[in-house]
């Protein structure tokens, strides 16, 4: 008799009563009243709009956490799964509604971004009968967690629940909790991810311009708060249905939110300053601009419906450990600003791990005092206060160690942005990534910041806006003029280094020096700008001697290739074809001791050599291909080339004549 998937049901229901947890079948009442209101307000599997309940679900409590299952069946082995690229693949209802893991994982996605719980196991079950006419039931089992970024990642396939069993508990959270995601899959995660970040902000953007005409200079700000208000306090995050639309004086729904981000912000105990400065800022756009406090039903304002959209769509990323949500928002907010400004045409992202590599130049520690002029998303105080805060772990005394990493958050790292919209960006970024405290100015800091607190500096970080005096290197000059020791490390257009910034050069090389010139890929930038960039490092406060060798690196092949691909989201597709993490590694020791670390890469591509301090050449002659050593001498390997390409010339041009032999061997016409 053909087995059916209440078959399935049954079995499953066998097994969960093995295991003692608390569970609950379809037709029941949920294991827990926010689950339950997920089922319920999400659109079924089918896509309707009356709710769906899975078909079991069960509450696993272990050692103070709280993990919840959810499982689907299916009557047949081929309906347990649908993946993509080795991802599961739920773009489509279909894939939700048929196949057994696909739709537990809708569930718990779900509940993962409507509630505070975030801790799934993600289970499809199948069962068939085989060749002998036995019953044989197949489970597969995902886990999906803060701690894998949101998504699932698999964990057992077996037949049965006994890893759910009480004797097998203990080894069953402690393997979940080592599970490991492969490089390749956290590229494929983190790619997935951004590009559904991205569409979301756009469909945000898109509304904020074209149906509440709400101007470009207010979206970031808003966003920013609404972020704010969804992270939640010790009551959770606002929920929607907080927001009523009342008229009422102090309870608006712009005071309702305000009000939330204020509690959010002293549960994360930011310093007072900071606190009043986001408030000020927040309050400016939420109550003053009347656009967004329009209703647009007779229950609903602009702004709750802004809300709803980032509740609903954007919060499930924002705490991910495994994308650059910070990256992600700050590639997309910047297309929202005004064409109109100057700026907003010269705001490009430097990717993360070109980020990380000129930290690593730089050599952030735990006692750095690191600095940024042109801040933007905070990407470089995000990794050097990483960097900062892992060398502090191997401070062994824990009283010691926890008052470095909040010295190192309070009072080592300075950034200015002239933009109030993207300091704001930045200001959540950094809170995002759990330091609130950190300086962060809203100015031109090239004429508004004389470093009157007297900001110990002993590292720069910059990728300045092109378009100012020397292709942006007029930053590193004001800042070197502030610097008593330490580095610098920037990325600039090379073309800064060739005589568009020649006299600015000049003044540099006369109180600093300069240590190594990198030649970057042409595509580095890809998707926002394809210009020929250099990474230049210089040592602060040591004028620059005559005879000092600097360390001119070919870095153009690093070992990745870059694809904008040709979507509606044009994301960025970056694949490790060369060795490129040993590549970055070496490219490090390079520049860091010289090199008798040359490994990888060839004689070509590295080269010692003196930069003028004279003459035409002198701030001139930074970048690599001035120095670039071409020996012409012929070798043996090219004597043999060129006699093979002469006699193959002289064999092609044969086959192409008549000719007769005049006398035995003769090969002449």
């Amino acid at each position: 008799m053909k087995k059916s998937e209440s078959n399935v049901t049954v079995e499953i229901t066998n097994e969960l009563k093995k295991t003692k947890l608390e569970y609950r079948l379809e037709r029941d009442e949920g294991v827990n009243t926010a689950l339950t209101a997920s089922f319920k307000k999400n659109p079924s599997k089918q896509g309707g709009a009356g709710g769906g309940i899975p078909d079991t679900h069960f509450t696993l409590r272990h050692n103070g956490e709280v993990w919840f299952g959810i499982v689907e069946n299916k009557a047949k082995f081929a309906d347990m799964e649908k993946l993509k690229d080795g991802l599961m693949d739920n773009s489509g209802k279909s894939n939700i509604n048929k196949f057994a893991v696909n739709g537990a994982l809708y569930y718990a996605k779900n509940c993962f971004r409507d509630t505070e719980y975030k801790n799934y196991l993600v289970i499809g079950a199948c069962g068939e009968e085989n060749s002998f006419g036995k019953y044989e039931l197949q489970v597969k089992c995902y886990v999906l967690s803060n701690e894998t970024g949101g998504e699932a990642i698999h964990y057992i396939t077996t037949n049965n629940l006994s890893f759910l069993y009480a004797e097998n508990l203990d080894g069953t959270m402690q393997a979940i909790k080592t599970l490991h995601i492969p490089e390749e899959q956290k590229e494929k995660i983190r790619l997935q991810n951004e590009n559904q970040v991205k569409a979301a902000l756009s469909s945000l953007n898109e509304k904020m311009w074209s149906e509440y005409k709400i101007d470009a200079k207010w979206r970031i700000s808003i966003f920013v708060g609404m972020v704010l208000a969804g992270l939640g306090d010790a009551d959770g995050p606002l929920k929607i249905e907080d927001l009523k639309g009342s008229h009422m004086t102090d309870n608006t729904d712009a005071d309702i939110i305000l009000r939330k981000v204020r509690s959010v912000l002293q549960s994360r105990n930011l310093p007072a300053d900071k606190l009043n400065h986001i408030m000020h800022g927040l309050t400016g756009t939420l109550k003053h601009d009347t656009t967004i406090n329009t209703k647009t039903t007779a229950t609903e304002t602009v702004l709750k419906s802004i809300y709803s959209e980032v509740k609903e769509n954007i919060m499930q990323f924002v705490e991910y450990k495994m994308i650059d949500f910070a990256g992600a928002v700050y590639n997309e907010v910047t297309t929202w600003m005004s064409l109109a400004d100057d700026e907003a045409n010269d705001v490009v992202l430097t990717p993360r791990y070109i980020i990380d590599l000129m930290v690593k130049l730089a050599k952030v520690n735990k006692d750095s005092y690191v600095w940024d002029f042109a801040l933007g998303s905070g990407g470089f105080l995000i990794s050097a206060l990483n960097e900062a805060i892992h060398d502090a772990q191997n401070i062994t005394n824990e009283s010691e160690r926890k008052t470095k990493i909040k010295h190192i958050k309070e009072n080592q790292l300075l950034g200015i942005e002239i933009r109030p919209d993207i300091q704001m960006l930045a200001i959540l970024n950094m809170f995002l990534v759990g330091d609130g405290s950190s300086r962060i100015l809203q100015a031109n800091s090239l004429t508004q910041f004389e470093n009157e607190g007297d900001f110990p500096a002993d590292v720069f970080l910059l990728n300045p806006p092109y378009s100012a005096d020397g292709n942006g290197m007029i930053f590193v000059k004001k800042a070197l003029s502030m610097m008593k020791k330490g580095r610098a490390v920037i990325i600039v257009q090379d073309s800064a280094g060739s005589g568009k910034a020649t006299e600015i050069n000049k003044n540099i090389l006369q109180n600093n020096t300069l240590v190594a010139s990198i030649k970057m890929p042409v595509d580095v930038f890809i998707g926002k700008s394809s210009v020929q960039t250099s990474v230049y490092v210089f040592d602060a406060a040591k004028p620059h001697e005559a005879k000092q060798p600097v360390r001119f690196i070919d870095f153009r092949n690093d070992g990745y290739k870059r694809s904008n691909r040709k979507t509606k989201d044009k994301s960025i597709n970056l694949r490790d074809v060369d060795n490129a993490k040993a590549r970055y590694a070496e490219l490090v020791d390079l520049v860091l001791y010289g090199e008798k670390y040359l490994n990888i890469f060839t004689k070509e591509e590295y080269v010692e050599d003196i930069i003028k301090l004279e003459g035409r050449e002198h701030g001139n002659d930074w970048n690599f291909e001035k120095h670039k050593i071409i020996d012409t001498r012929p070798t043996e390997a090219d004597f043999r080339k060129t006699v093979a390409d002469y006699m193959a010339w002289e064999v092609d041009q044969l086959l192409k004549t008549d000719w007769t032999p005049d006398k035995e061997g003769d090969l002449g016409k």
